[in-house]
C-alpha cells in the first residue's frame, strides 16, 4: 500500500525523534517516503525470517514488532521489541546476505518498507542520511552487545531487576516512593527477552518480594524500594 501525505509527514516526525535524523534534509525524507510501502501485519506474521533475503529497512507505525532467534527445540530469544516511531534495520541488507534473526509482530501491526535498493540509492547522494542510518545501526550493535554480556556474565535475578529498574524509571519512579509497573507483557515474552525460562522469573520475582523490593499481583508489579531494585543489578 502506498503512503499518503498524512503518512509522510508522520514518517518525519518518527525519524527526526533520533539522532542524526536532524541533519538529513527534508527533501530526501521526502524521497524516502516516495519508496515506502505500508504493510498491515497480523500478530504472529512476521515481516523476515532468519535465512531469508533482506527485505529492506522497517519502520513501525502502529502495534509492536519482536527482533527474536528460536532453537531447533522451540526456545525463543527476544533481541528486541520495535514499538512505534522505531526501526527495525535488520533486514537492511545485500541480496547476497541472509537474515541473522526473524521479525513477527507481536498484535496486529502497521509497517513501512523502504526497500533495500532505494534506500542506497538515497545513501549514495546524501551523507546526512548514510551517517543517521549507521548511528542506527551502531547503536543497536551495541544494545546487542549488552545483551550477549547480559546473558553470559549476569544471573536471570540481575537480569529482571536491571529490566524492572529501566520500566520503573520510564514511569516516573521516585526513591522513597512505591512506583506501579502494569503487566503489559505477558511471563512468557519477558523470559524470552531476558534469556531464560518462565520458571526461573517466577522465583526471581518472589525473590524480590520476599526481600521487600517489591509486590506483586496480577495485573502489576509495585515497586516499594526503587534503591534495593538498582543494586540487586550490581550484586
Amino acid at each position: 500500500m502506498a503512503v499518503d501525505a498524512a503518512d509522510c509527514e508522520l514518517i518525519n516526525k518518527m525519524l527526526r525523534r533520533w539522532a542524526g535524523w536532524e541533519r538529513v534534509p527534508e527533501g530526501v525524507v521526502s524521497e524516502l517516503c516516495n519508496i515506502a510501502e505500508l504493510l498491515e501485519v497480523k500478530r504472529k506474521r512476521s515481516i523476515f525470517r532468519r535465512g531469508e533475503p533482506g527485505p529492506g529497512l522497517f519502520l513501525v507505525k502502529s502495534g509492536e514488532f519482536k527482533l527474536s532467534l528460536i532453537s531447533s527445540e522451540g526456545r525463543e530469544q527476544i533481541l528486541y521489541l520495535a514499538e512505534p516511531g522505531k526501526l527495525v534495520g535488520e533486514g537492511f541488507l545485500p541480496r547476497d546476505v541472509q537474515c541473522a534473526a526473524s521479525a513477527f509482530a507481536m498484535v496486529d501491526s502497521e509497517v513501512w518498507r523502504f526497500e533495500t535498493e532505494g534506500v542506497i540509492k538515497l545513501v549514495s547522494k546524501d551523507e546526512a542520511l548514510a551517517f543517521a542510518l549507521m548511528r542506527h545501526m551502531a547503536f543497536r550493535a551495541n544494545r546487542l552487545i549488552d545483551l550477549v554480556l547480559d546473558l553470559s556474565l549476569r544471573s536471570v535475578e540481575r537480569r529482571l531487576a536491571s529490566f524492572l529498574f529501566t520500566l520503573a524509571v520510564r514511569t516516573g519512579a521516585e526513591q522513597g516512593k512505591p512506583c506501579v509497573i502494569p503487566r503489559q507483557l505477558d511471563m512468557n515474552t519477558v523470559a524470552a527477552r531476558l534469556g531464560t525460562v518462565r520458571e526461573e522469573i517466577s522465583r526471581a520475582l518472589n525473590r524480590m518480594q520476599r526481600n521487600g523490593i517489591l509486590s506483586l499481583s496480577r495485573q502489576e508489579i509495585v515497586v516499594i524500594d526503587l534503591a534495593a531494585l538498582e543494586r540487586v543489578t550490581y550484586e
